[in-house]
């Protein structure tokens, strides 16, 4: 019977949540996995008329109202182009086909443009908010056919978490600007992670805090303008204790895996020529995090010139040093989002897009309220807005946290990048026209003077 609302082609722990929420909201779903044994366990007691768990993927297709629906949920790469292949023979003109997964944004760019020569309305959604998310209610980034976007909208922002009467799901624009925009999100997420926990390693380590007392300092915080998503799993990660009582985030050996998005972020940063210290730090921390026997053999044999770690007021030091921190990530990623929608022509809406962030979402935070309000000044950067004339007062802490630590020969690399960004932000004048002086110097390059127009060069010998 031809009756089923969305198909959803993935049953993994992202796929079978987004199911589970689709079938709760209502809809009835077709599921399907090639794993025979994802499709064997995928089960929603009391709601078996509202799914089916297909064969293949003819049974799939045949039982969709048109035009069809179908959500893949499955890893990105290779595996959705072979998926894509596996459902053409079977799609229609007017059909839509979503990639929910973190799809490089030029792959689904590629297949927006291959599928809409075929008739087929091609979105790539970026879906944020893990496996709870995907079960009670993500954030959802749209991006591709438009027409897709209309046919498929009811589905996509009933799933969605809300925020008040506002729903976190929004067309972003064409193309890939969907899976563009959560590449960042996953960039800003790198580097609020890191923020924090160099935040924890300077109070457990530097400052010598206890457990208790440093669990109970990131508990205070979460009625601060900290308040968000990761200082609330934080402090789920601190409470957590081993089967011998003793703290189980103190076993865990110290190397930071990652999947690519991050890498993604820095690549196209560099290409765009935007500066994003704080998340180029945090990915590399992960990098340098790898080399476990490396930095061992380096405490051994690498001596510094160390003072102990001591700061007045550390809490609130530290919590402003965080909040700053967090703040110049924010203003990093949204800048690099503002210079791709300029040159891709996307004309993105970015106060709309934090609108998306608001709930369900991995970066969430009570700062993105202050953040969208931020960018409807429509500034050149965060920190120049009126909304953010307060970073100033926040400056002090994460300076003296930055020195305290340099002194102490405790390497907080993301940290550090914050303050090189503000400071970047402050230099009227830059040593850069040494640099200029320099490239002419040895490969004629010209230059640019301050007293005159146009491109010079000089005989240097």
């Amino acid at each position: 019977m031809k009756s089923c609302d969305i198909a959803l082609y993935g049953l993994g722990v992202m796929g079978s949540s987004l199911a589970k929420n689709m079938i709760g909201h209502g809809f009835r779903v077709a599921a399907y996995s090639k794993s025979e044994e994802e499709r064997r366990r995928f089960a929603l007691p009391g709601s078996e008329s509202g799914y089916v768990v297909c064969a293949d993927v003819q049974e799939l297709l045949a039982s969709l109202k048109r035009p069809r629906i179908v959500f893949m949920m499955v890893t990105a790469g290779a595996a959705v182009d072979s998926v894509i292949g596996e459902l053409l023979p079977y799609l229609e003109r007017d059909d839509v086909l979503i990639d929910g997964g973190n799809s490089h944004f030029r792959d689904t760019a590629r297949r927006c443009e291959h599928l809409e020569d075929r008739g087929i309305r091609f979105l790539g959604v970026g879906v944020s908010g893990g496996e709870k998310g995907a079960l009670l209610g993500p954030s959802l980034m749209v991006g591709g056919s438009r027409d897709g976007w209309m046919c498929c909208r009811r589905i996509l922002e009933t799933i969605a978490a809300h925020c008040g009467e506002e729903t976190c799901c929004a067309y972003i624009a064409a193309q890939g600007a969907g899976h563009y925009v959560k590449m960042v999100h996953n960039g800003i997420e790198y580097a609020i992670l890191e923020l924090i926990a160099e935040t924890y390693h300077l109070m457990r380590y530097g400052l010598k805090f206890t457990h208790k007392e440093t669990t109970d300092t990131f508990r205070e915080w979460q009625s601060s303008r900290l308040d968000s998503y990761l200082m609330d799993i934080s402090v789920r990660v601190l409470e957590k204790m081993d089967d011998d009582g003793t703290p189980l985030v103190e076993k865990i050996l110290d190397v930071a895996e990652q999947k690519g998005t991050g890498r993604w972020t820095l690549q196209d940063a560099v290409e765009r020529g935007v500066y994003i210290p704080t998340i180029f730090e945090a990915v590399f921390a992960r990098c340098v995090s790898s080399g476990k026997a490396v930095r061992v053999e380096g405490k051994r044999s690498l001596s510094a010139t160390t003072a102990p770690f001591i700061m007045e007021n550390s809490r609130e030091k530290l919590r402003d040093a965080l909040l700053l921190g967090m703040i110049l990530s924010y203003a990093q990623g949204m800048a690099l989002i503002a210079k791709a929608s300029e040159e891709n022509g996307w004309d993105i809406d970015p106060v709309k897009l934090v609108g998306v962030w608001r709930a369900g979402c991995i970066i969430w935070s009570e700062l993105l309220t202050e953040v969208r309000t931020a960018l409807s000044e429509e500034k050149a950067n965060l920190i120049l807005t009126d909304t953010f004339s307060g970073v100033a007062a926040l400056e002090p802490a994460l300076r003296e946290t930055v020195t305290g630590a340099q002194r102490a020969a405790i390497a907080i690399p993301a940290l550090t990048s914050a303050l090189n960004y503000y400071d970047s932000f402050r230099m009227e004048q830059m040593p850069v026209n040494f640099v200029q002086a320099l490239r002419d110097c040895f490969g004629a390059h010209t230059y640019r003077r301050v007293d005159k127009e146009g491109y010079f060069h000089t005989e240097w010998e």
